[in-house]
């Protein structure tokens, strides 16, 4: 029994000096990582208010009555979007400290930068899809060069409902 017992405390005492060293190996890293993930969590929440967007402009279009956040989409931002995105940090990080050892290349700050900016872009593009004329010019500029997100709420293709609306106006 007491080798069972001592196999424990030695298995924790492993795990417990591992964890010590990554965090003391990747704190430089924590602030990079809690901006990264703030804006991957503000791109979900604006995902989340065009498919409100989406469910008010064309109701009949869609299965559910008003937007829901569902904790499938979270779900696969929390399991797939974060880890990858936190992984290339901490990879850099790596790069940065164990092979670019004689260089000054801020590697994990450059990979961060180019990860905001790849959430704040979907952001943008969140948040000029779906809009009417009656809403802000800027985001009526922002449609006509960013990619308009509205047909991924639906199983059919964004000229199908473009065409629908114009023989709608005539």
């Amino acid at each position: 029994m007491t080798d069972f017992v001592n196999f424990w405390k030695a298995a924790f005492v492993a795990i417990g000096g591992w964890l010590g060293w990554l965090v003391g190996e990747f704190h430089p890293t924590f602030p990079l990582i809690i901006v990264a993930i703030i804006f991957i969590v503000y791109d979900a929440y604006t995902a989340y208010c065009l498919d409100k967007r989406v469910k008010k402009k064309y109701p009949e279009k869609t299965t559910r009555e008003k937007a829901k956040f569902t904790s499938f989409a979270f779900g696969k931002v929390i399991t797939t979007t974060i880890p990858k995105r936190l992984m290339l940090i901490l990879l850099a990080y790596l790069v940065e400290h164990w092979v670019f050892i004689h260089v000054e290349i801020p590697l994990s700050y450059i990979v961060t930068g180019v990860i905001c900016f790849e959430q704040a872009w979907s952001i943008m593009e969140n948040e000029s899809s779906c809009r009417d004329e009656a809403d802000s010019k800027f985001w009526r500029w922002l449609q006509k060069i960013m990619v308009d997100k509205t047909a991924r709420h639906f199983d059919i293709d964004l000229t199908e409902l473009k065409d629908e609306k114009n023989e709608n106006s005539d």
